[in-house]
């Protein structure tokens, strides 16, 4: 994480959004990994765009976090997730 963004002021709790870009076809296994990370919260979950060759899709991933490390975390957390190829 750069310094700017590690310096911003952020109040918690707040509402976050995480746009996670898959392999379609990782998709069966990632949604079932992310189901397993965000178990206990409450999220909204949708798909978002995919690419125009249709190998990469987007699942996007709406909730409220606690803390910058909350936040952080699950961010740590998606990204390890089979199948994804970026954060956002």
């Amino acid at each position: 994480m750069n310094k700017k963004m590690k310096d911003a002021e952020l109040k918690f709790p707040r509402d976050w959004e995480y746009r996670i870009i898959i392999a379609e076809a990782a998709r069966p296994i990632a949604e079932e990994q992310i189901a397993e990370i965000l178990m206990g919260r409450e999220v909204a979950v949708s798909t978002g765009e995919s690419s125009r060759s249709g190998a990469y899709g987007t699942i996007v991933v709406r909730l409220r976090v606690q803390s910058r490390s909350d936040m952080e975390g699950l961010g740590g957390k998606l990204s390890k997730v089979t199948g994804v190829k970026f954060l956002l």
